[in-house]
């Protein structure tokens, strides 16, 4: 009888199916590391989950702790704009500005071409200084072909100073214009050529610039003398505040009000003063309240579903069988430090604060009812608009503290950075010790998996071995057997 099978002389065994077999059950030797592999892996999938839902629910703390019940209302003023910012007062003030801050522009006279060369031949170098009354100082050394306008303003904008140059081309000419960065007195300017007299004819101005007036003559004062024109003079903002006068430099003031910032936009009309007013936007607290409540609430889900027990179906197992556990459980059943996590958080907005015997010191008194099985929040928002429209400062105290009373936020801030630690400390947090840990042993598990393949490998590599040894004999034996075979049919 000849031998056939699927590429093997085994007298019909299938030995490319069995060494298949074979195989895959020596691959069978990896599922208790994988199992393993896997199970890290869920669990740092679930902490990474944790965390970020713990980040978002510190940012809901954070904003309950301050910004919530610091936001202003402002009143809409012609005159000026005003920010309110952390430190604002519900108030009202009295504002009248005189003078708006402005900065120092100078221009050259006209030149019919921007590009000619305005200083001496010298075979050397001139410097041209910019001084502003702040002190500061700009110089720019020029070569002997740098001197047009041109040259000129592209050597003042490459030192990226507090002036900036440019050139404009004008119905009379080609003006070299010089603008200050800077408004208010501070950033007057003054510049002096050394070196080339002919260019200092063109630029040296110390007096802040000339005044010219409509037909073209210039005004005797101050600059009269000076070479270069002042398109705009450097001025401080005047105003009055509450029935006090202040000079600032700029437009934009921030040190008059507490927490709150000016913006100048005009002169008041008829030198006439306008009512800032402040007040507290109640608004504020309901929307960070109710993102409070969906940030708890989101962190509990993600927490109940990651520590679910579901037992494990036993009714099929043999005697010497093992229970494994069931695929319904979460990934971190049984976990204390998420046990503790939870704990820890229930029980702090299950909490008092604020000022003894207030009358909104919890977060029931606000409407806002915490299920005692499963933790989650509901939000009552007609008892929570009352209680913010009755005494919205109780309820700040309650989340921000006083003194050495500890508020909500506070309190639950410190227990979520204990958790996700602090980036501005560079402080790791549990969560990342614990996923530490469980990369870890990811990692001692994949050693494991890689050595136990190479074993696998070898193995099977010996089963096949055997079996071509097994097909190169049983094939000598059939084509012996053939040849008898023919042999005797001679006979």
């Amino acid at each position: 009888m000849g031998i056939s099978s699927l590429g093997v002389g085994t007298g019909g065994i299938d030995t490319a199916s069995m060494l298949e077999q074979l195989k895959a059950g020596e691959q069978s030797r990896l599922t208790p590391y994988t199992k393993l592999q896997n199970s890290y892996k869920s669990q740092i999938s679930a902490w990474g989950k944790i965390s970020s839902l713990l980040s978002n629910l510190q940012k809901s703390v954070t904003t309950m702790g301050s910004d919530a019940f610091n936001k202003m209302n402002v009143s809409a003023n012609e005159a000026f704009t005003a920010v309110a910012g952390s430190g604002a007062q519900a108030d009202s003030h009295s504002v009248t500005i005189s003078q708006l801050a402005t900065a120092h522009k100078l221009k050259t006279q006209p030149e019919a071409s921007a590009d000619d060369m305005l200083g001496e031949t010298t075979g050397g170098s001139r410097t041209v200084t910019i001084t502003q009354n702040d002190g500061k100082t700009m110089e720019v050394e020029l070569a002997d072909d740098e001197t047009s306008l041109n040259q000129i303003a592209k050597a003042i904008n490459k030192e990226k100073g507090d002036v900036t140059a440019s050139v404009q081309r004008t119905d009379d000419g080609y003006q070299l214009v010089l603008s200050s960065k800077k408004t208010g007195s501070d950033g007057e300017m003054t510049v002096s050529v050394d070196g080339d007299n002919t260019l200092a004819g063109v630029l040296n101005t110390s007096g802040g610039g000339q005044h010219v007036n409509d037909d073209g003559s210039v005004v005797a004062d101050g600059g009269a003398n000076d070479n270069m024109i002042a398109v705009s003079d450097a001025q401080d903002a005047k105003l009055r505040v509450d029935g006090s006068d202040y000079t600032r430099s700029s437009n934009n003031i921030s040190d008059i009000i507490d927490g709150v910032t000016l913006n100048l936009k005009k002169v008041s009309e008829n030198g006439e003063a306008e009512q800032l007013t402040l007040t507290s936007d109640t608004s504020a607290i309901k929307t960070s309240l109710q993102d409070f409540v969906k940030q708890y609430n989101a962190l509990l889900t993600e927490t109940t579903a990651d520590s679910k027990y579901v037992a494990a179906d036993t009714s099929n197992l043999g005697d010497e069988e093992v229970a494994t556990q069931n695929s319904g459980s979460g990934s971190l059943v049984g976990d204390s430090t998420l046990r503790s996590l939870v704990s820890q958080v229930r029980s702090t907005v299950n909490g008092v604060y604020g000022d003894a015997g207030a009358d909104y010191g919890s977060l029931a008194d606000l409407g806002i009812k915490i299920d005692s099985a499963t933790g989650q929040m509901t939000l009552d928002e007609d008892t929570l608009d009352e209680a913010i429209a009755d005494n919205p400062e109780q309820i700040s105290l309650m989340f921000s503290g006083r003194g050495d009373s500890e508020g909500l936020s506070s309190a639950l801030g410190s227990i979520i950075t204990s958790f996700v630690g602090d980036s501005k400390t560079k402080t790791d947090g549990l969560i990342k010790t614990t996923t530490d840990s469980l990369e870890s042993q990811t990692k001692i598990a994949q050693t494991q998996i890689d050595k136990t393949q190479k074993l696998i490998d070898a193995q099977v590599e010996r089963y096949r071995v055997q079996f071509q040894n097994l097909d190169t004999m049983m094939s000598n034996l059939n084509n012996m057997s053939s040849q008898l075979t023919s042999l005797l049919s001679t006979l």
